[in-house]
């Protein structure tokens, strides 16, 4: 199905691309037919929409108490309220399936940004030549990926301060997690929050990249990968930015570390000014011998459970089984670290990594930090003080640690270190 070619059409394009609720069909076509189509599709949100506030009023519930009482009974640690968020988010993603990313979270999600933000950016991106034709840009050289050369995205102002200087002035890009499967969530939202209180002056993009919670393989990997480099040329190049800070976590932590590495492999000249990684997803579809026993025994802490880590995996690359991704240095960048390559991109930007001792992630993100120290052995681009290690904190801490009051927030020492990194 096809959708009106009228750029000026906003509402279509938006349905188009936004929320999979109704295909748009061509503006010939719109009769009773396309009516039975909607009212066929809005029953599929019914559908899943019931079984998962089911499954989100029972289930979830019965972990929690469950999971409570395991806690105060074993002792192994002194019970507090942050332990039934953790349950509470770690039983939610295990509750996920795509079907409900799809039909349910993400045009909830959605629906929260009319409030939250002004109109889109819409970018449409050529991929140039030189970067089709780098021997070291593997989305291209192998042509099974069918890599698209004209990219479609768009991104949101979420602050853009009055008498902002790109040259001068910060601009904070924040590529959002969600295993690339889910839309931008309101915790995320209250993290920008304070980040807009906390840096006056800086104004804050939020890339909107296509969700993989679809079973169209063209909207899988490497798609998104090339819509995050879109935006970030986008930002450098027509907005002539100077001072640019991308950060991302989870999956938005593999595409601002991705961002970087794309643009070594394809020899550029700019680069972001600062890369914060939060939780980082630096393998999406490799486990290390012995890293799925390790992730069974974290999860107990966590507030992201092995089950939603692999289903994520699965839905980001897609159904492309001639293709060995655990060699794919975009996919798990860890597992295919180039020494030479990262110590480029460490001399150019400086890079932060954040992760929790309870994570999940903590197996990969450990060894990917030890890496980028050795990579940096001698020059002191990424030492231990990039890599902020907290102590017991789990997935994206830094997000979820959230607080009203600014005195407060800035006090927690995770956000105290990134605050500083982003001031240095």
């Amino acid at each position: 199905m096809a959708a009106n070619s009228d750029v000026d059409s906003k509402a279509v394009y938006c349905r188009l691309q936004e929320n999979k609720i109704i295909n748009v069909i061509s503006s010939d076509c719109v009769d009773l037919n396309d009516v039975t189509f909607q009212w066929s599709a809005i029953h599929i949100h019914l559908f899943h929409g019931l079984k998962f506030v089911a499954l989100l009023l029972t289930v979830v519930p019965v972990c929690i108490i469950f999971g409570s009482i395991k806690i105060i009974v074993q002792r192994r640690r002194r019970f507090c309220l942050d332990h039934v968020n953790r349950i509470f988010l770690r039983q939610s993603s295990w509750i996920l399936d795509e079907s409900i990313c799809q039909y349910v979270l993400n045009p909830l999600f959605v629906c929260l940004y009319p409030s939250t933000f002004s109109d889109p950016t819409y970018v449409k991106y050529e991929v140039s030549v030189e970067d089709q034709e780098s021997p070291e840009n593997t989305i291209f050289q192998d042509r099974r990926l069918k890599a698209p050369t004209v990219v479609d995205t768009k991104f949101y102002q979420y602050v853009m301060p009055e008498g902002f200087n790109p040259t001068i002035d910060p601009v904070l890009v924040f590529y959002h997690g969600g295993g690339y499967a889910l839309k931008l969530t309101p915790t995320s939202l209250s993290f920008l929050n304070n980040m807009r209180n906390a840096f006056p002056k800086m104004a804050i993009l939020v890339p909107d990249y296509t969700v993989t919670a679809t079973d169209d393989q063209s909207k899988k990997y490497p798609l998104q990968i090339l819509q995050n480099v879109a935006i970030f040329d986008y930002v450098v190049n027509t907005m002539g930015c100077k001072n640019v800070v991308i950060m991302g976590d989870s999956a938005g932590g593999n595409a601002v570390l991705n961002i970087v590495l794309y643009l070594r492999k394809c020899h550029r000249k700019i680069y972001p000014r600062k890369v914060i990684a939060i939780s980082p997803w630096a393998n999406a579809t490799f486990f290390h011998e012995g890293e799925k026993e390790y992730m069974q025994q974290k999860q107990e802490w966590d507030g992201l459970c092995l089950k939603s880590h692999s289903m994520f995996g699965r839905m980001f690359v897609g159904s492309n089984p001639d293709i060995d991704f655990t060699r794919d240095p975009f996919v798990n960048i860890e597992k295919n670290f180039d020494t030479k390559a990262w110590q480029d991109i460490l001399e150019k930007c400086s890079v932060m990594i954040t992760y929790g001792s309870d994570e999940l992630l903590s197996f990969q993100n450990k060894i990917l930090a030890k890496k980028m120290i050795e990579a940096s052995e001698g020059f002191d681009y990424f030492t231990s003080e990039n890599v902020l290690l907290e102590h017991q904190g789990y997935h994206t801490g830094p997000i979820l640690n959230y607080s009203r009051n600014m005195d407060r927030w800035t006090s927690i020492p995770s956000i105290a270190r990134i605050l500083k990194f982003m001031q240095s």
